[in-house]
């Protein structure tokens, strides 16, 4: 039984990290010379929430004792504890991104020869 617990615990965390990481990937390449301040501004969001939310999933499973790790319960948590920790990253992002995210923007607006000069926050 421990053995199909692992298997489905590693298939369940398989798919929220390619879940994430396509999120973080399509908004990311749908950036070209044509995209508008909002767009680089979405598309940073979008990546910087994908980073802050695997670290706080890291934070996450360091302070998991092992009786938490395992077992069919974990699953359940996980489950909602992920929907929760997505969130919490879009969360902090929106309130403690400021600097960084304009720094990313400007400097994907000089790296896609984008003029965001002109356009209005």
């Amino acid at each position: 039984m421990d053995g199909i617990t692992s298997y489905l615990n590693s298939q369940y965390t398989n798919a929220t990290n390619s879940v994430s990481t396509s999120n973080a990937k399509s908004s990311l390449s749908g950036i070209d010379s044509s995209s508008s301040k909002e767009d680089l501004e979405n598309a940073v969001k979008s990546f910087e929430t994908y980073f802050v939310e695997k670290m706080l999933k890291e934070v996450q499973e360091n302070v998991k004792s092992d009786e938490e790790k395992d077992g069919i319960m974990n699953q359940y948590t996980d489950f909602y504890m992920d929907s929760t920790l997505q969130t919490l990253a879009e969360d902090i992002v929106d309130k403690c991104g400021g600097n960084l995210t304009d720094t990313l923007v400007s400097q994907m607006a000089r790296n896609y020869g984008i003029d965001i000069s002109d356009e209005s926050n």
